[in-house]
């Protein structure tokens, strides 16, 4: 996302339990060409947790609106308790 007009045309994904989680989804959405963006929460960013299961630690995918259902699909077969 480059600019704030761009980002309206994208869509938050999460939260998903933790930065690591988030990364290893990545690595998925860059092999399909998907474009992303990863976000954490206030907390998580401002304290550097990057560990899972950590109050606080959540992250978010952000993704333009035409991936967005093929992005859930791929967050739901990788992390089955979302």
């Amino acid at each position: 996302m480059t600019s704030s007009q761009d980002k309206k045309n994208w869509t938050k994904i999460g939260p998903l339990p933790g930065l690591l989680y988030a990364e290893m989804i990545s690595e998925v959405l860059k092999k399909e060409n998907i474009p992303f963006q990863l976000t954490q929460d206030g907390v998580a960013t401002a304290y550097g947790f990057t560990g899972t299961n950590i109050a606080g630690n959540e992250a978010f995918i952000w993704v333009p609106e035409e991936h967005e259902q093929k992005v859930k699909e791929i967050v739901e077969q990788m992390i089955d308790h979302l």
